[in-house]
């Protein structure tokens, strides 16, 4: 699965413009009712919103540099989420590290090394790859998971692997991680809670374009 493009939504506009554009760096451009960030692959845009989100999203960064990003962060004074009094959470498939934007937005960078990209022992906010992940809690996640991948053609690493509370629908190149509502995202103590986005992608050659929006798929 490969995320060409994802929307989300933004209460605090500028100070999310401040963040992205001024802040951390990112290849910014200004849309009508709000903004976008380019990494090497994708794009991430956010939307002004009178009512208040918090999404959990993940960017791809090169193999060997989480140390270099970690000191990027922490040199502009972003405060990284500790997990266990740990820095760098370690995965089976990649390490990572967290943060939060202007929304309280869970950002992440993750290392994926079972991804075919060049290594790198350094870092700068050009360096990330894409935006690789994205969450979304769900009522019910086994059934969000089967329609995403009966109807909308994601196919998941392992089926197998689904829980009642977690999905992990889509590949290392791309993932829409459906938890249950109220759940709460690593390494925080903060619940999961329904949000509508949308998100371009493609999968097997094929682009699909849907929506979220009251906990439906559109």
């Amino acid at each position: 699965m490969e995320i060409k493009f994802l929307k989300i939504f933004s209460k605090n506009i500028e100070a999310q413009k401040e963040f992205y554009k001024n802040i951390l760096e990112f290849s910014y451009e200004l849309e009508s009712n709000g903004f976008k960030i380019k990494t090497q692959e994708n794009t991430l845009s956010f939307e002004k919103s009178e009512k208040e989100y918090y999404y959990h999203f993940a960017f791809l960064i090169p193999t060997g540099s989480i140390y270099k990003a970690i000191d990027f962060l922490e040199n502009k004074n972003i405060f990284l989420l500790p997990y266990k009094g740990e820095k760098i959470i370690q995965f089976d498939s990649g390490r990572a590290i967290y943060f939060y934007d202007k929304d309280k937005n869970i950002v992440e960078f993750i290392e994926r090394p079972l991804v075919n990209y060049p290594k790198s022992n350094s870092f700068s906010i050009d360096q990330v790859i894409k935006l690789n992940e994205i969450g979304l809690p769900h009522i019910n996640p086994i059934k969000m998971a089967n329609t995403l991948i009966n109807k909308f053609g994601i196919n998941p690493i392992n089926r197998n692997s689904f829980r009642e509370n977690f999905c992990w629908v889509g590949d290392h190149n791309g993932v829409i991680i459906v938890t249950e509502e109220g759940r709460n995202w690593l390494p925080t103590d903060r619940p999961g809670i329904i949000n509508d986005f949308t998100i371009c992608y493609q999968e097997n050659g094929i682009e699909y374009n849907i929506s979220f929006e009251n906990n439906e798929v559109k």
